[in-house]
This record gives C-alpha cells, sequence and structure tokens, in this order.
C-alpha cells in the first residue's frame, strides 16, 4: 500500500461551475485528474482528499462527482472543505459514499500501521495566509477542539501518523500555527493540506519539515492535477 494526496478537486459535473473561469491552468482539470490517477494510483493504493471536493450545495448533487472519485483506483479518504457545502452530518455522508470512499470529521482511521486524523480547520488569524473576521476567529476556536477530538480517536502503536487538515497549519515561511501546538502531544509524522491556490505567491514554502513533522501542500492545481505520493511502502 502507498498513499497518495490531492485535495481541492473543486468537481462541478452537477453544477454550473466550470473551474477554467481561475485561469487557463484549470482547463479540462477533471480529465487531467483522471489521466494522471490512472497512471499513478493502484487499486491497493490510499489517496487523501482534504477538503473542496465538489461545488455541489446538496449531497444529492454531489453524486456526479462523487461517482468520478469513486471510479479512480485506491480507497479514498476524505474530509470536508470551506466550499463542500453538499456536505452534511458525518452519519448521513457515510451511508451517501460508494465503499472506496471514507470520510472523515473530526475523527481518524487506522490503516495497516497508519493512523490519519482528519479535521477541516479555518483561517488561523496568527499565520496571516487570510485576513480572519471576528466570526471567523470564533470558527476556529471550535476547530482547534475537533482537531484535537480527531486526535484524541487514534490509537498508540502505530507505524506513521498522518494528520489531514483543509487548511495550512503553518505559514509560508515556516512558523507554526497554533493547530500545530495543539497537535505537537500527539505526535505527527506527516501532515497534508491545501485550501490555498495558484497566484501570485510561491507555496513551495509550504513543503518542509519542522521538528519531527513532514508538511505536505497537495492543492490539485499546484500539483498540476496529479496525485502526490507521501508515503511509499506501507
Amino acid at each position: 500500500m502507498r498513499i497518495f494526496a490531492i485535495s481541492d478537486l473543486h468537481l462541478s459535473f452537477e453544477t454550473d461551475k466550470p473551474m477554467d473561469i481561475f485561469g487557463e491552468a484549470w482547463k479540462d482539470h477533471p480529465a487531467r485528474i483522471r489521466q494522471y490517477w490512472h497512471e499513478n494510483v493502484r487499486d491497493d493504493d490510499v489517496v487523501l482528499i482534504p477538503g473542496d471536493i465538489s461545488w455541489a450545495l446538496r449531497l444529492e448533487e454531489a453524486k456526479k462527482d462523487i461517482a468520478f472519485i469513486d471510479g479512480l483506483p485506491g480507497r479514498k479518504v476524505i474530509i470536508k472543505g470551506n466550499h463542500d457545502y453538499w456536505w452534511s452530518s458525518l452519519s448521513k455522508v457515510k451511508k451517501f459514499m460508494p465503499e472506496s470512499i471514507i470520510p472523515l470529521q473530526n475523527s481518524a482511521i487506522v490503516l495497516g500501521g497508519v493512523g490519519i486524523a482528519g479535521s477541516r480547520l479555518w483561517i488561523d488569524p496568527d499565520l496571516s495566509l487570510e485576513k480572519a473576521t471576528p466570526e471567523d476567529k470564533k470558527i476556529w476556536e471550535r476547530e482547534l477542539l475537533r482537531l484535537k477530538q480527531s486526535l484524541d480517536v487514534l490509537p498508540g502503536g502505530l507505524d506513521t501518523r498522518i494528520i489531514m487538515t483543509h487548511f495550512p497549519p503553518i505559514s509560508l515561511e515556516g512558523r507554526a500555527g497554533k493547530s500545530v501546538e495543539v497537535a505537537s502531544p500527539y505526535g505527527c509524522d506527516i501532515w497534508v493540506f491545501g485550501h490555498m491556490h495558484l497566484g501570485s505567491l510561491d507555496y513551495d514554502g509550504f513543503n518542509r519539515t519542522i521538528a519531527d513533522t513532514r508538511y505536505e501542500f497537495v492543492s490539485a492545481d499546484y500539483l498540476g492535477f496529479c496525485p502526490k505520493l507521501i508515503l511509499d511502502g506501507v
């Protein structure tokens, strides 16, 4: 089993939301995702998808987008992003998902010797990646508690611990946010995240190792829509 990651698929097979309005990089992006996924991922692999999966507003409207993901090789572990309005309660989402897709929401799963904890997070007011409103700060505090909730589920004795969040836990300069402080007592080998998109900033700075944690920025457009191998030969 190998583990890949790619976030921010922003699929819209059921809704009128063509992503190429955000730039030429997004032209025909579902076809590119399918091509690169089939070229790199095998059926016994796992792919982490840290949020912003579908533009659908309701669960039923996400059906074609989920079917697209289901038709790709491997098992997929998904979490909610800030644009996943279709994502209702975890119990409803679990019932909706085909067997190949495992949703996490402030929860965790163990695959082999790998523990994966998943939580959305929000805008970290101290990292200055995005301007945070007073309401954002309230959501942020709640999300820190939810991150801890997901980490509490992980058992001991794991070979590898992975955290997947939608929002970045560090700054481009490598400054750790409050979420890193919350996660520190639990231990984390790899932290994958997305949310940010190509523009005027160079996001290579997100990919770094701090203390014992390797941070991997995996937004689809940054990766050229090709899932990134983050753990080989588990």
